[in-house]
């Protein structure tokens, strides 16, 4: 496990590299008024730094023996189906339901939580994602056909 950790780490390293060298060929703006490169820059940065301290994580450790069974398997592929479900019905259900209803699978099925912890935490991001890209960003969001 260790060897495969320092391995994605080190893919993310390169691609967030990568991303970083690109994105820095557009303009970047500033903080108030950010060009084409701002955003892709700086997610690529944090891509950059959190992959070093995976990979720096990966190599200092020593242990293997933690195996990966089915059941994380299943919990992947349950993630993906959920993640297909949620495009196709981001349109007729809208970005507040949709993204609360795969916030609240991800905390029940994928990583059980509690149903308060969930419940409220699909609230706090179906919300404050809206606030933040609708409002904030004014990038348009589907509000859903069915919903009105």
């Amino acid at each position: 496990m260790v060897r495969r950790d320092a391995a994605v780490a080190a893919m993310a390293l390169v691609f967030g590299a990568a991303a970083a060298y690109e994105s820095s060929k557009l303009p970047f703006g500033t903080v108030h008024n950010p060009g084409p490169g701002f955003f892709p820059w700086w997610t690529s940065a944090v891509i950059v730094l959190l992959a070093s301290i995976l990979l720096f994580q990966a190599l200092r450790s020593r242990s293997s023996t933690a195996r990966e069974g089915p059941g994380r398997i299943a919990k992947v592929a349950a993630l993906l189906v959920a993640l297909s479900v949620y495009t196709f019905l981001l349109d007729p259900l809208g970005y507040p339901l949709c993204t609360f209803l795969l916030v609240l699978f991800m905390l029940r099925a994928t990583d059980p939580q509690r149903w308060a912890v969930a419940l409220s935490m699909a609230a706090i991001t179906a919300v404050g994602s809206y606030i933040v890209f609708a409002i904030w960003l004014s990038v348009p969001l589907p509000w859903g056909s069915l919903l009105g």
